[in-house]
């Protein structure tokens, strides 16, 4: 009896641990189920996702190709006005300063004018001297020859008004030089830069 007993002990261990082992197999199966099931519905989200994403393009693409259309237009007609108003500030300069350089040797033309007058008139006041000279330059020193030949003048208050219209003349046409350079020089820059453009 006490054998039959310890025989009957073991068969119900071997018997649990049998069972215990079917319940893990059957667990294992149901996972393996669950993750299959997973895999599947996984599979059937990213066909959907994809779908979803497919017919959104479909819907947004045409607005989005318009939307980006208008911009670039925007962007073309806000050049064309910039480069439109640069050609227009560029000619309002250009005349400005051909008026200016008109104006400049209108005055140079004044200014030679009146040197040859008095130029004419120092020659008949010094007949008895040498023929006078041209100033030979805008400064002073080519005025030296003809004041040298005021000497022979009789009246000093003749000389000192010859001489200082001469001086005021010489000045005058420093300036306008000065001038005419400056205006040349603006008017190569802008031509340089509408080469340029």
């Amino acid at each position: 009896e006490s054998l039959n007993a310890g025989c009957h002990a073991d068969l119900s261990r071997w018997d649990k641990l049998f069972i215990s082992l079917e319940d893990s197999h059957m667990k294992q199966n149901m996972l393996l189920e669950s993750v299959r099931q997973c895999c599947g519905g996984m599979v059937s989200a990213k066909a959907q996702v994809e779908k979803l994403l497919k017919s959104a393009l479909q819907q947004y693409m045409p607005s989005l190709g318009s939307s980006c259309r208008a911009q670039a237009e925007q962007a073309d007609l806000r050049l064309h006005d910039s480069m439109v108003e640069l050609r227009r500030e560029e000619a309002d300069r250009e005349r400005r300063i051909n008026a200016t350089l008109k104006r400049m040797l209108h005055s140079g033309q004044e200014e030679n004018a009146r040197l040859k007058r008095l130029e004419e008139s120092l020659a008949s006041l010094t007949a008895e001297s040498q023929p006078t000279p041209r100033p030979g330059g805008w400064g002073t020193s080519g005025m030296k020859p003809l004041l040298s030949d005021l000497k022979g003048m009789t009246s000093p208050s003749d000389v000192d008004v010859v001489k200082g219209s001469l001086v005021a003349i010489a000045t005058e046409l420093q300036k306008v030089h000065l001038q005419l350079s400056e205006m040349m020089d603006q008017a190569g820059t802008l031509s340089n830069n509408q080469g340029d453009t």
